[in-house]
């Protein structure tokens, strides 16, 4: 592979000081490649030429999240808009004679695969004008929406954000080649809110700091517990009713097998009680916070839960536990902001499953939408009853099943017709009160910026590669006619009429693509000045 790409490094690049070059491991392959060159005596690659690497777009979505905008074509500057993919286009021909070469042999099978490829070769150059014709009016349109669609976020966007988010992206272009991660600014870059775990780490941190008794520090590790359990039931709880009443023998001795594993975790937790709050305890439960009725509401098949299902009184998922109420704020933040960012996670993961038709996977995402909803909404409720600050209720808002929908802004930030349409409330939470982060909203409309100015560029790239393209048909066209016409007359000059009159057919073949070629070419262009004026 190095000495490939070194030889032809040094083909025809006269004057040429940067080359992008596609390969599928690219985000590797390229890290030490000027090392290997320089260790080793039999390579060599001028010093002046910068190599852009990349990864095509049907290679990239397979690794790691980081690589796509720090290799994908659509975040390269001056490549217009392709896939980067070689080898992969030419398969679809080659299968067309793939069945007939399976009992060739071998020297039978490089004949064969050669003359597919040649005459591929061959179909290119005479279709070329109208490859190009395509292209040409594909670049026109894809201009004109992305403009547009840049042109809606450009207007709404503050003047001082823009000189910002300008400046990160020529400083990101200008240090990809010795910093890809600084790509990353084409991606959401925010600080997620603290979790319950790192809410129970902090008060048993805080525990030890002040010397308290081992029964108190292990107050958090009880009351997150409980907080596990109740999210447990609520689990479970959707189970049983996805179920219904008609469920398999598999189905019930599930149900069972969990019901008794909760019990037995409710149990102990019950015990433990005793310990922290003493004896006479009340609960701040009430057995009407199990009330799961947005679950019919959230998911696509109100079908799939029926409305009546094999759970009693007494069932584990409805038992309620004992939590205190001067003990379970801070903790039952953490829950809420787990089951937030779960939430904003999976409607995530359904846009792009409802993209590629999975539907396995969206069905077993909206379950996880259920599940992380019906756990804010008891989460928020039992917030509710310990009188939450105003900085609370601003943050912590009841969630309607209207803003579970899929928003085309989450999913595919460059769609159209997206001029009206907001998102809800839980994307745009501050998720860290405590310093001037940007929100989810701003930082999504940042990258949204970022990612719909990088397309209209490439689109614009995409024109003038055109252009060129066209410009250089021509010219090879003409060439390869001055050449056989070349050969024509040494042919004539030697007697050797059969070599003659082909040279004279060759020239004629390419003097005809070439007018052809340049009639079309100006035709269209004519046109569309034609429209613009308009």
């Amino acid at each position: 592979m190095d000495y490939a790409l070194c030889e032809a490094a040094q083909h025809n690049m006269e004057g040429i000081t940067r080359a992008i070059t596609f390969y599928d491991i690219n985000c590797q392959y390229n890290k030490h490649l000027r090392v290997r060159v320089d260790r080793s005596q039999f390579l060599e690659m001028v010093l002046e030429l910068t190599i852009i690497p990349g990864i095509g777009l049907w290679h990239v979505h397979g690794h790691q999240d980081s690589c796509y905008v720090q290799y994908a074509s659509n975040f390269i500057e001056g490549i217009g808009r392709i896939d980067g993919e070689i080898m992969e286009t030419l398969w679809a021909c080659l299968n067309l004679i793939s069945p007939a070469a399976w009992g060739m042999s071998s020297p039978h099978r490089k004949e064969c695969l050669d003359y597919q490829m040649n005459d591929s070769n061959f179909c290119k150059m005479i279709h070329m004008k109208r490859t190009l014709c395509h292209k040409f009016k594909q670049a026109k349109n894809g201009i004109a929406e992305s403009e547009k669609a840049f042109q809606r976020l450009n207007e709404a966007a503050p003047a001082d954000s823009k000189t910002e988010w300008l400046a990160s992206e020529r400083i990101a272009q200008l240090s990809r080649i010795n910093n890809p991660a600084a790509m990353d600014v084409y991606e959401i870059n925010i600080k997620k809110a603290p979790s319950k775990k790192e809410i129970k780490l902090r008060l048993l941190e805080e525990g030890n700091a002040q010397n308290a008794a081992p029964a108190r520090r292990s107050v958090a590790t009880w009351i997150s517990m409980g907080l596990a359990i109740e999210e447990a039931q609520i689990a479970l709880l959707i189970e049983v009713q996805r179920i219904g009443r008609r469920s398999t023998e598999t189905q019930r001795l599930d149900i069972t097998q969990q019901r008794d594993h909760l019990q037995g975790q409710i149990d102990g937790f019950t015990q433990s009680a005793l310990t922290h709050l003493g004896e006479g305890f009340d609960a701040d439960d009430d057995p009407d916070d199990l009330n799961l009725d947005i679950l019919d509401d959230l998911d696509d098949d109100p079908a799939d839960f029926s409305k009546t299902s094999d759970t009693w009184t007494n069932s584990p998922e409805l038992t309620v536990i004992p939590l205190p109420s001067n003990l379970g704020m801070s903790l039952r933040e953490g829950q809420a902001n787990d089951a937030l960012h779960n939430l904003r996670i999976h409607l995530q993961a359904k846009s792009q499953a409802l993209k590629t038709q999975a539907w396995s996977q969206v069905t077993s995402v909206q379950q996880a939408v259920s599940l992380h909803a019906s756990i804010y909404t008891k989460t928020r409720k039992q917030m509710m009853q310990l009188e939450p600050g105003q900085d609370q209720l601003q943050k912590y808002k009841p969630l309607l099943c209207e803003q579970l929908k899929i928003s085309t802004a989450i999913g595919d930030p460059n769609a159209r017709g997206q001029q009206n349409e907001s998102l809800a409330w839980f994307w745009s939470v501050k998720v860290d009160l405590g310093s001037s982060d940007h929100s989810w909203n701003e930082e999504f409309y940042r990258v949204h910026w970022l990612r719909a100015k990088s397309l209209r560029d490439r689109w614009k790239e995409e024109q003038l590669v055109v252009e060129s393209e066209m410009d250089w048909t021509c010219n090879f066209f003409l060439q390869k006619a001055a050449q056989w016409i070349e050969r024509m007359g040494e042919s004539s000059a030697n007697r050797l009429r059969g070599h003659a009159c082909y040279s004279g057919r060759q020239s004629q073949m390419y003097l005809l693509l070439a007018q052809d070629a340049q009639a079309a070419f100006q035709d269209l262009k004519r046109i569309q000045i034609d429209d613009s004026d308009e």
